[in-house]
């Protein structure tokens, strides 16, 4: 499950002891079955806690740095036969959060093999994928320590996993749970998954810890290029106006003028133009090196966080993709001829896209709101929903 809405889209070690042996699980015949997991236990002591905080710094302010834990089954609670079967990818963070939210739950968590990334971005990038669950489920054995072949995945990693595909291969029926971790003890209470539970929040809370991440991978990869034009003294000043910046336009995006974000970004920095003009007014013509410096700065930080932002939030496609992989245009539109009505587009739509007609097909009412994971497109049945970028590509193609 994905516990940043990261981003949904997620404790292990860091967090909890966890304790490997074998499990001896009594099957519907009577017969002991027995395979390796991991117990999960909360850690107990402020001690461990302080420890451990240098590493959830880290993890927070470098999330795109891969952070992998072992692939493997844990035991949470006293799980049994006809517990649930959860599945979450090796990101530290994630497994971290989710054997959190679950903890006073009677279930079972694979941890499966997908690079030390978060969910989303490993099921959008291919790392977490039909092969890593197959993976997962094999090495752990946990077919042997269940009656029943339901997985529970998170909703998130509905861009790569295939839910009939999956069926196919492994014989496990999946099904998508909530978005957010804290949402999976209620989920598997009810057996209900409402609205809320679907889709993708980016709360304050949730904004200023991206804000964090963006600022540390900004700071690491670009704090050189204005220290080799001014500097190595210019070095903090720079990280500083880069935590200013991604901080302002995480908590501004959705209030501060501007159609992009590179505009907002650009209308928290006129202040300190502001400013910076009224020293050159004033200070005359031996000020005019340091304006200059300052507002290279300036508009350097503004539209380094500017241009990032999109590729840190749940709410908007990402630029990067476009521009540095030559990801295509999506353009989605549904098919009503094909259309049967299962609503499995609006279920993994992290935003609401989606609505159904009165003859319960459905439509694509808020194109504004997709954000390209392409969730909708990999899961339809039916191939019902299409992108009409690729599909006039290929029309032109066959015809030139």
């Amino acid at each position: 499950m994905n516990g940043a809405g990261e981003a949904v889209q997620s404790t292990d070690t860091s967090d909890a002891r966890s304790r490997s042996g074998t499990v001896t699980v009594p099957s519907s015949n009577g017969a002991a079955t027995a395979a390796r997991a991991e117990r999960y236990e909360p850690a107990r002591g402020i001690l461990s806690r302080v420890l451990e905080l240098p590493k959830r710094l880290f993890q927070v302010a470098f999330r795109v740095v891969p952070y992998p834990t072992r692939p493997r089954l844990i035991r949470i609670g006293s799980p049994g036969r006809r517990s649930p079967v959860l599945v979450t990818t090796n990101y530290d963070l994630t497994v971290r959060r989710v054997c959190r939210a679950l903890s006073g739950i009677d279930c079972w968590l694979l941890v499966a093999p997908a690079a030390g990334v978060d969910v989303w971005c490993a099921a959008s990038g291919g790392r977490f994928s039909i092969e890593s669950v197959i993976s997962i489920l094999k090495t752990t054995r946990i077919g042997e320590l269940v009656d029943h072949r339901r997985l529970i995945l998170p909703e998130l990693c509905a861009t790569g996993i295939n839910l009939f595909e999956l069926r196919r291969r492994t014989g496990w029926a999946g099904v998508f749970g909530p978005v957010e971790a804290a949402d999976v003890p209620e989920y598997l209470r009810t057996r209900r998954k409402p609205q809320a539970m679907m889709r993708v929040s980016f709360d304050r809370k949730q904004r200023l810890e991206m804000a964090a991440a963006m600022w540390g991978s900004l700071s690491l990869r670009y704090t050189l290029f204005p220290c080799l034009a001014f500097g190595w003294r210019i070095a903090p000043w720079f990280v500083l106006l880069l935590a200013l910046f991604c901080s302002g336009i995480a908590l501004g995006c959705f209030v501060l003028p501007g159609k992009t974000f590179v505009q907002k970004a650009g209308v928290l920095a006129l202040p300190g133009v502001a400013g910076l003009i009224a020293v050159l007014a004033f200070g005359g013509r031996p000020e005019l090196l340091f304006v200059l410096k300052w507002t290279l700065l300036l508009g350097l930080a503004a539209f380094l966080s500017g241009t990032a932002f999109p590729s840190y939030s749940p709410l908007w496609p990402c630029g990067y993709s476009k521009l540095f992989y030559g990801a295509c245009d999506l353009k989605l539109a549904v098919l009503e001829e094909r259309c049967i009505g299962c609503k499995l587009c609006d279920l993994v739509c992290p935003v609401d896209c989606f609505a159904a007609s009165e003859d319960r097909k459905m439509l694509f009412v808020n194109p504004d709101l997709c954000v390209g994971c392409g969730a909708c497109v990999i899961q339809c049945p039916t191939e019902a929903i299409v992108n009409q970028v690729a599909e006039d590509h290929r029309l032109q193609t066959a015809c030139g």
